[in-house]
């Protein structure tokens, strides 16, 4: 008998799971909690539940309570209320023999089915409730009641979430089968490593101390887990053991320089435990001398922020300030309005007194400071030039990155707490400790307050701020600290590079001119941001479609610069940074050897030196370079532009160019990425967008960038009903365009381009101007191709990429310029392809297209569609949101980050039928295919077109699993790459469509370069060189009989960007939906054993249970 209580301890840790069902069954020697439940938290769900059953009562016209405390009679009247058809069953019970457990409501819809309702006093859905509702609802669903799609979370702060059962199904199948696959015992270690699921857990006080009475690795600050197994496994599995350890004892995987640091971080850690003192020593005394000295002007900074607040999107609801003679400045937040006002307020304090204190700086302790400051600027779409102007000035100190750099310490953790012994001896006090009780305490305030107990409410705020003025003022002492251990070291400051009267005054010049550019920049902001703003309701919930647009369009401005700004402060961060960091930044490359070419001076129209070099890398820290990227090489703190000519997986041959006059022999220490794009002509194209649009406030222009802002399409006499003829019903819609916008959704093998090709021909026949855009020439020129193989007479042109092809069958203007002279002498039916860089050209948006089509438009940014909308009076929208996501880099406010296609579609799975079209049949996928790929991200609803019935003789079509175990893989396994093999040799040379398959008709995706290429290796090494190998960013829009897909890593602790990037279904739909017959997903059977700590990983993870779930079983 298990219970939704026994499946969400299982879901949070297995541990805590088994140590309980060992408890339960008596085993002797099994550890009892050593903490009780929160009774404050117990009595308020219990005043909440009551609370809704108050309101259920006043709202329906029966609600039928179980109050039966014997399970099998509570059981029996549930099914009586079932049976009735009562509008409202509060506490339902389901109890069936092997599962038992009692839901709070159960509320019946206008179609007589019944959905799960449940309270929790939490303010966001956490991963354990949804556990629970599912498994009511599949309690009710496997009782055979009539149920609904849904079920309800309703939170502390009053909201409901709903969520689709469906989607967390596999899941809670997976826990129950292995809840009844257990047997009660204890495990084999009676502790478990910490983690999220420890705060709240009775058992944490036993697994914490013993862990300390093991002495286990886990005690080492800074050591991950992958070091720990290697350790361990070497046989160095405590503190003590490795901080006696030799070198020789250094496993083979792990570098010296990783032992080394890991071994004296353990010595000095045992030393301290051993005699009781308090240990620390200097390992770099530069990083001392760098810091800067004290200033009457500094500011010692510290952010709250709860992540749950305001339905789960998060709150910085406290920015902490203390200057040097501890006087404490706090600014508050409760709600998003306020949330911009206390960063502004924050910003405009530290602005000033570093105006008035020009030698002033800003200590903060670890990266969340910078990160939010970063996020909210963006978000909030104020202060971003102050905020700029903080980081690039090197104001902010991070005293974290000192700490580390500096000094080795003997506690366990680098967390300010554990450093405060050392300069702050007397404890803390107050209820509030930590960050975590913090946020802890932040809920218990909104809670008290939506109960109107606010002096209890402003109780709990004072304990919060007591936290926060204690953590400023502990940043203030450990830069008192840091100095003093410099000093005593006999360790001095850093003197600054000598500056003449003329530098300076030329410094201050620049300086002054560039805070007037930035002053300007925000001046123009406004003027274009603060007219749309002006007027709309406080809060979101309550915009009307106008308001929405207007609030939208407002993000939008500035988009693309924000865009880049993460590009140029990594631009200048790896100029900076020590060759070592690059190292392991992937996407830079540190040369083993570099062999160079002589120097060829510029000859005809070139004005730069060119010469090759050969770069070649460590194969175990491959290079991101493909042939054709512009990179940078590094020479000191200077660099030179390069291209990249070919690459192979461990060398990379470039064409480097310089001034004549600065031409040297030296070798590069790095290669760099190329110089970020300056996007001005999308931003000034947005621009024109909002001016337009204030012009007309309060309403809104007809336009179709502003249709699609508003999710509106206008169209004389409607949205045609979809007809047998799909594509001649899209045409006829097109047709009856009303300056506004249409969306196409169009899944693989569906026909997109096809529709593209017919419906671009049928516009230019009939005399109109077309222009095509994507995010890339590839998939721009693919559109061309089809629009000219349907009108091979049409007038077409595309800008060149660099220099004419001239295999390819339509003009290629040298430049904009060009291209618009092209468009006068063709000034009848036409068509132009471009990226959005053409279409956002203020001269080609002079002359407006009728028809602009932007094919991939849901990888395509929406800030992009509304650049290129300017220059069309139509738009038409073709992709699907559900393949590979739009690339975001920078912070946005709030659905700006969304591409066209995905903010017109929202969070449907398929668009809907108001907006536009979905393509619903497949010509690519065998029925076997497309029936996973449909229930994972089409709502079930695409199916296979007759032709694609097609299978490889012998060997059934559809989805495989090949499970393979190993351990200790994150981006390449050789165990996997050895499985790929083997099921393509099962599979060459078996007939497709009369034919043996050969190397080109399979298809090999992988998560990560590095795996990738393990896999290229080793079919080559098989015999199988010419198969496609890559990552699924490569395939979109390429098809196989047979694809193969290793998912690599051999564990969710050993994944290297999280659930969220090797589960995404978006990159599963793209990795199985390119195959035609067979699919195989190669993976650990470990992998989904997860640490599961958000209701969007819960998604995740189910989605792809269910997949194997559906899998046949591969076997060679």
């Amino acid at each position: 008998m298990y219970t939704p209580s026994d499946l969400a301890d299982l879901l949070e840790c297995e541990h805590r799971s088994i140590l309980k069902q060992a408890l339960a069954a008596g085993i002797p020697g099994a550890p009892r909690p050593t903490s009780a439940p929160d009774r404050l938290a117990v009595k308020h769900g219990r005043a909440h539940e009551a609370a809704t059953l108050g309101r259920l009562r006043s709202e329906r016209t029966q609600v039928v309570e179980i109050e039966e405390h014997d399970p099998v009679v509570a059981a029996k009247a549930t099914e009586e209320a079932l049976r009735a058809g009562a509008p409202v069953i509060y506490q339902a019970v389901f109890h069936d023999g092997e599962f038992s457990g009692r839901a709070d409501f159960l509320l019946r819809d206008d179609q007589g089915r019944y959905e799960v309702y449940d309270t929790k006093l939490a303010r966001h859905a956490k991963p354990s409730a949804v556990v629970q509702l599912t498994a009511y609802a599949d309690a009710l669903r496997r009782g055979g009641w009539p149920a609904g799609p849904e079920m309800h979370l309703l939170l502390g702060d009053g909201s409901t979430r709903s969520l689709r059962v469906d989607d967390f199904l596999p899941l809670v199948d997976r826990l129950r089968d292995r809840l009844e696959d257990r047997p009660p015992q204890l495990p084999d270690r009676i502790w478990a490593d910490e983690r999220p699921a420890c705060t709240g857990c009775a058992f944490a006080g036993h697994c914490s101390s013993a862990r300390e009475a093991d002495r286990d690795l886990s005690l080492v600050a800074g050591m991950r887990s992958e070091q720990r197994r290697k350790l361990a496994t070497a046989g160095l599995g405590t503190i003590d053991a490795l901080a006696s350890a030799e070198p020789a004892d250094r496993p083979r995987d792990m570098s010296e320089g990783t032992f080394a640091s890991l071994r004296a971080q353990a010595a000095i850690q045992v030393r301290q435990d051993e005699t009781g003192e308090l240990a620390y020593e200097i390992i770099a005394p530069g990083a001392l001398a760098e810091l800067p000295e004290a200033n009457p002007g500094d500011v010692f900074f510290d952010m709250e922020g709860d992540p749950y607040a305001l339905a789960g999107t998060g709150l910085e609801y406290l920015f902490g300030a203390v200057t040097p003679d501890e006087r404490f400045s706090p600014f508050w937040a409760h709600s998003r309005a306020q949330e911009k006002r206390a960063f502004e307020e924050f910003v405009d304090f530290a602005t000033a007194r570093l105006a008035e204190h020009p030698d002033a700086h800003v200590y903060h302790y670890a990266p969340y400071e910078v990160t939010a400051i970063k996020r909210l600027a963006a978000v909030h779409g104020t202060r971003e030039e102050a905020v700029d102007e903080l980081l690039r000035s090197g104001a902010m100190i991070d005293l974290y990155a000192v700490v580390r750099k500096a000094l080795r310490v003997g506690q366990r953790s680098y967390s300010i707490k554990y450093l405060e012994p050392l300069y702050m001896p007397e404890a803390r006090a107050g209820e509030v400790k930590t960050a975590v009780s913090s946020i802890e305490a932040y809920e218990d305030y909104l809670t008290l307050s939506s109960a109107g107990n606010t002096e209890q409410a402003e109780e709990v705020l004072r304990g919060i701020a007591d936290y926060n003025e204690y953590d400023c003022v502990s940043t203030l002492r450990l830069h008192e600290f840091l100095h003093r251990v410099r000093a005593e070291a006999g360790i001095d400051l850093a003197e600054p590079d000598p500056e003449s009267e003329v530098d300076a005054l030329l410094r201050r010049t620049e300086e002054e001119e560039a805070a007037q550019r930035r002053a300007e920049r925000a001046a123009a902001m406004a003027a274009l941001v603060d007219p749309l703003l002006d007027g709309l309701p406080g809060d979101p919930a309550d915009f009307t479609p106008d308001d929405h647009a207007r609030a939208l369009l407002a993000a939008s401005v500035g988009y693309h610069r924000r865009e880049t700004n993460p590009a140029w402060w990594e631009f200048f961060r790896q100029l900076a940074a020590p060759i070592s960091d690059l190292e392991v930044d992937t996407t830079c490359a540190v040369p083993v050897s570099v062999t160079a070419g002589e120097w060829v001076p510029p000859s005809g129209r070139l004005r730069t030196a060119k010469r090759t070099l050969v770069v070649r890398c460590d194969p175990d820290r491959p290079h991101p370079y493909a042939p054709g990227d512009d990179v940078r090489l590094r020479y000191g703190a200077d660099a030179r532009d390069a291209k990249v000519v070919s690459a192979t997986a461990v060398e990379v041959t470039l064409e480097e160019s310089s001034a004549p006059d600065r031409t040297s022999n030296d070798l590069p220490a790095a290669v760099l990425p190329g110089s970020p794009v300056r996007p001005s002509p999308k931003d000034e194209a947005v621009a024109d967008l909002a001016r337009l649009a204030g012009e007309t406030l309060p309403a809104l222009p007809s336009h179709p960038g502003v249709d699609l802002l508003r999710r509106i399409p206008r169209l004389r006499g409607g949205l045609p009903e979809p007809g047998e003829d799909l594509v001649a019903t899209v045409l006829t819609a097109v047709d009856q365009l009303d300056g506004s916008v249409l969306a196409v959704q169009g899944p693989p093998g569906a026909g997109k381009t096809y529709l593209a090709g017919k419906l671009i021909a049928h516009l230019v026949r009939s005399g109109r101007t077309v222009g095509v855009t994507s995010n890339s020439h590839k998939a721009v020129e693919n559109v061309l191709s089809a629009a000219m193989e349907n009108a091979p007479e049409m007038a077409c042109a595309k800008r060149a990429k660099r220099t004419p092809d001239p295999a390819l069958p339509w003009e290629q203007p040298k430049n904009n310029t060009a291209l618009v002279r092209w468009r006068e002498e063709h000034d009848t039916g036409h068509l132009v392809g471009g990226t959005a860089w053409t279409f956002a050209n203020a001269a080609v948006r002079e002359e407006p297209f009728d028809v602009l089509v932007i094919d991939e438009a849901g990888q395509f940014a929406l800030a992009d569609a509304l650049a290129v909308s300017m220059c069309a009076k139509n738009l038409v929208l073709l992709g699907d949101p559900q393949q590979l996501p739009q690339v975001v880099q920078g912070t946005h406010p709030a659905g700006a980050e969304a591409s066209a296609l995905g903010h017109l579609i929202g969070e449907a799975d398929i668009i809907p039928p108001e907006l536009g079209y979905f393509l619903d049949l497949t010509r690519r996928m065998h029925p076997a295919v497309c029936a996973p790929v449909s229930n994972l991200s089409y709502a079930g609803l695409l199916h296979s077109h007759p032709t694609a019935e097609r299978s490889i003789d012998g060997f059934p079509s559809g989805l495989y699993l090949a499970s393979v175990e190993h351990r200790g893989n994150t981006t390449r396994s050789v165990e996997e790459a050895e499985q790929v093999v083997s099921a393509i040799k099962s599979l060459h040379g078996r007939s497709w469509e009369g034919r043996p398959l050969t190397d080109a008709d399979f298809l090999v995706v992988a998560p990560y370069n590095l795996q990738a290429r393990v896999v290229t290796r080793a079919l080559s090494d098989a015999g199988f060189g010419d198969v496609r190998v890559g990552t699924v960013d490569r395939f979109q829009g390429q098809e196989a009989p047979v694809v193969v897909t290793t998912m690599t890593s051999s564990s969710a602790v050993d994944l290297p960007r999280g659930l969220d990037f090797l589960l995404s279904r978006n990159r599963l739909n793209v990795a199985l939906s390119r195959a035609q017959s067979v699919a195989v997903l190669v993976c650990s059977p470990k992998l989904l054993e997860a640490d599961i700590r958000t209701v969007d990983q819960m998604r995740l993870v189910s989605g792809m249970l269910g997949l194997l779930r559906d899998a046949r079983e591969w076997i060679d």
